[in-house]
């Protein structure tokens, strides 16, 4: 958590642990599906990456342990050595910019759809389908009924979870983040609603945060905890999970020796004002909060907003959409220069249109 009672830059240096970060900005995990039909990332993804490398710390989309916890098109691996090389060049992109970067490691859980994930049932905490709905070849359509994990499952994902992590360092990486958020398997687990269980991974809040605090710590006894960081949204409701004790769940998660030591915590723009306000004043290791801007509005108001973050505790700002159009949006945000908006309608899948064919302000200001 920032020091208070100094005014914050949002564009001088950051020692997050030994990892040294150029400026405060941070690029946040945005799917856009554009992984070969494989899993590995393909040659455009290092493109893209590369591009954005300005920023303090970069992370990538979500990425799978697994092929079991995919849940949607497009989306990237890291289980294989050829998942390894791939994802290699995306690292070295980032790296020959000057960037830093963690991969971001993500389990659909009840979210995953066997059209995707290689014709398997989805695993869960409990056999909790999801209300919302998902699309196939283009149809929209019912997520299935999960299998409830066995001890035997749960062990099984944190090995595989663990090897993924291996190979993120093994491809150079800095490090990788948990996600525990937005209604994925972590935050299932941690949520009464998605979590029915009457074992020692549900019930109480103490026993529905086990399988993450058994989570972090293969991966702080795999790669180091200082290479490991996580990403939560306490209160967000998305894929039945619903969280009726957030403050109670989140401060014992937060709280377990086992947390002390990771590389940060990163907050979610739709995480509950309690909680946020509960971090601010106890978390004691890096807080990165992610900020929701509208692409459309002035890189003034952008930096205006991302410094009142900054105010309020958070040591690194993160931004996702913004980014999409603007790869150099730390030297816009800098300089003042005018901010590009995204198309959206190339958010999802497709080639370099609205992927990598953004220009730089530089060159528009050569012109």
């Amino acid at each position: 958590m920032l020091t208070m009672n100094i005014e914050p830059d949002l564009f001088s240096p950051y020692e997050m642990g030994r990892t040294k970060l150029r400026n405060r900005l941070v690029m946040s995990p945005m799917g856009r599906r554009r992984a070969h039909e494989s899993g590995t990332p393909s040659e455009l993804m290092a493109e893209y990456y590369g591009q954005r490398a300005s920023a303090g710390l970069v992370i990538t989309e979500s990425t799978h342990p697994a092929l079991h916890g995919k849940g949607q098109p497009g989306s990237p691996h890291l289980f294989s050595e050829a998942d390894k090389r791939s994802w290699a060049k995306v690292v070295s992109a980032v790296h020959d910019a000057g960037g830093t970067v963690f991969v971001q490691l993500m389990h659909s859980g009840s979210a995953g759809h066997h059209s995707v994930n290689g014709g398997r049932q989805p695993l869960a905490p409990s056999p909790v389908r999801p209300r919302e709905t998902t699309k196939v070849d283009g149809e929209v359509v019912e997520y299935p009924v999960p299998r409830e994990m066995a001890v035997e499952d749960i062990r099984r994902v944190i090995a595989e979870y663990t090897a993924s992590a291996a190979l993120a360092i093994d491809a150079g990486f800095d490090g990788v983040e948990l996600h525990v958020g937005n209604g994925f398997l972590p935050q299932q687990f941690l949520a009464s609603g998605s979590n029915r269980r009457t074992d020692e991974f549900g019930g109480s809040p103490r026993n529905r945060c086990r399988f993450v605090l058994d989570l972090v710590r293969a991966l702080s006894g795999t790669i180091g905890a200082e290479r490991v960081g996580f990403k939560i949204s306490p209160g967000f409701s998305v894929n039945q999970v619903e969280e009726i004790d957030a403050l109670e769940t989140y401060t014992h998660l937060l709280r377990h020796p086992d947390m002390a030591g990771l590389a940060y915590c990163h907050t979610s723009a739709f995480s509950d004002a309690a909680m946020l306000g509960w971090i601010a004043d106890n978390w004691r290791g890096t807080w990165i909060h992610n900020v929701g801007i509208n692409p459309t509005v002035s890189a003034q108001a952008v930096r205006d907003k991302l410094l009142a973050a900054l105010n309020r505790g958070a040591d690194l700002v993160s931004v996702g959409r913004v980014f999409i159009a603007n790869p150099d949006l730390v030297e816009r945000l800098e300089h003042d220069w005018p901010l590009a908006i995204p198309e959206e309608s190339s958010f999802y899948g497709g080639g370099a249109a609205g992927y990598t064919d953004y220009p730089a302000s530089r060159h528009l200001i050569a012109k």
